[in-house]
């Protein structure tokens, strides 16, 4: 008896669990890790609020996270593979 409550108690963690979608936004995930490649000094060169970022498709399924950078002397791309979850490159 103790081995069935046991068991239907697991099965109901596991449903849930499975069901409960992650409330990140992966286009939040690909801006963090474009940030947080960069050197302090391009960091602080970036205009705004980084968090906002726009976030595009790239070539070969990654994606281009483009900072603007102050007094619109242009911008800091950063491509970012969504599978494994790093920077390609880095484009200024």
């Amino acid at each position: 008896m103790k081995f069935q409550i046991l068991l239907f108690t697991l099965l109901g963690f596991l449903l849930f669990a499975c069901s409960v979608e992650s409330p990140e936004d992966p286009l939040d995930v690909y801006r963090n890790i474009a940030y947080t490649a960069l050197s302090s000094t391009q960091k602080s060169s970036i205009q705004g609020d980084w968090q906002k970022a726009e976030v595009a498709a790239w070539t070969n399924g990654n994606y281009v996270v483009v900072f603007l950078m102050k007094d619109n002397i242009g911008t800091i791309r950063v491509v970012v593979d969504p599978v494994n979850g790093r920077v390609v490159e880095i484009l200024t």
